[in-house]
């Protein structure tokens, strides 16, 4: 069963030869459908152009280091990647599919699984000898410490005073 309220689609074609904003109306209702079947956004961000799923990233930093948080609930730590390849780090890996009963029918599954690769450009400055990475309760963090050149300096300024 659908969420999602039923329309006529013969009224709506009707409609739109009679009043000059039904096209209008027409994109606003897929704009608030498309709304309620995906409430927290279009799942389009988290999955690439081959229908594979990728997990979504924060990229900070500070002057010390970078810091990559990845979403990756249900994926074995050991199925993780990481690669630091120049200024490029590359998290790939696979969530495995978990059936718990093969003799249920599926009605809904937003749950995506199999493999999945995401690559981000660095920051310069990144030492990519000192990496470390945490996989705590389904949340991988990749931490990449800056090189002592890449930190930032402050700069005096300097000021001309004349007394008259």
């Amino acid at each position: 069963m659908s969420p999602i309220p039923w329309k006529n689609k013969s009224a709506e074609s009707q409609e739109s030869r009679l009043w000059p904003l039904a096209n209008f109306r027409s994109e606003m209702n897929q704009l608030f459908d498309s709304y309620l079947r995906e409430p927290f956004g279009s799942l389009s961000d988290t999955v690439n152009s081959w229908g594979r799923w990728a997990p979504s990233l924060d990229v900070s930093e500070n002057d010390r280091e970078v810091t990559v948080r990845a979403e990756i609930p249900g994926v074995d730590p050991n199925q993780i990647d990481i690669t630091v390849t120049g200024d490029r780090l590359t998290i790939s890996g696979e969530k495995k599919e978990m059936l718990e009963n093969k003799d249920r029918e599926i009605h809904h599954r937003e749950t995506r699984y199999g493999s999945f690769s995401r690559t981000l450009q660095l920051p310069a400055g990144v030492d990519a000898q000192k990496v470390s990475a945490d996989y705590t309760n389904g949340v991988l963090t990749v931490t990449l410490q800056k090189t002592p050149s890449a930190k930032a300096k402050k700069i005096p300024i300097k000021t001309n005073s004349e007394t008259a």
